[in-house]
Formats: structure tokens, C-alpha cells, sequence
């Protein structure tokens, strides 16, 4: 997984999994949206997601809950986001 910010957005690409999100990557992605200037995260170059996707979701909305635009969110974690029951919290930002 890489994460990017540009002109306030936080771009995540490559596979965002298990495997792949690991410690330093999760505590990159969140020092980035943390920065003052993110204003969304979009998820449109990503390959492959899981539950770790879900993660890195929610760790966006509990950093930034009335600030963060989740963008092109991967349809396998749209499903995830339904079967653990948070969809609505997910897609209501």
C-alpha cells in the first residue's frame, strides 16, 4: 500500500490489506491525515482491499469525523462496511 498527499487529498494505492498494512504503513496513514490541509481520502488506485481497508475507513472518519471525504471506496469494502453492520456511519461522510 502507498499513501500520497496532494492539494489536500490523501491518495491510497497498491493493495490495502492484511498483508500489506502493516504497523509503519498504518502509522504513516495516519500521520497523514492528521495533516491540517486533508480534507479527503480517495481510494480510487487501489487493487485489492480487505478488512484492512476498513481500518484505514475508520481511521479517517475517528481523526477528521466532520472534515473527511471518503472517495471511490473499493466495492469489497463497501461490503465489509454492510456486513460488520457500519455502512451507514461510513457512507454518511
Amino acid at each position: 500500500m502507498n499513501s500520497e498527499p496532494r492539494n489536500g487529498v490523501l491518495y491510497i494505492s497498491g493493495e490495502v490489506t492484511v498483508k500489506t498494512v502493516t504497523g509503519s504503513v498504518y502509522a504513516k496513514f495516519e500521520q497523514q491525515c492528521r495533516l491540517n490541509d486533508i480534507t479527503a481520502v480517495d481510494f480510487s488506485a487501489v487493487s485489492r482491499a480487505d478488512s484492512a481497508c476498513v481500518s484505514l475507513l475508520l481511521t479517517a472518519l475517528r481523526l477528521k469525523p466532520q472534515q473527511i471525504e471518503l472517495r471511490h471506496i473499493p466495492e469489497s469494502v463497501k461490503a465489509l462496511a454492510e456486513l460488520y453492520d457500519i455502512k451507514d456511519w461510513v457512507f454518511s461522510s
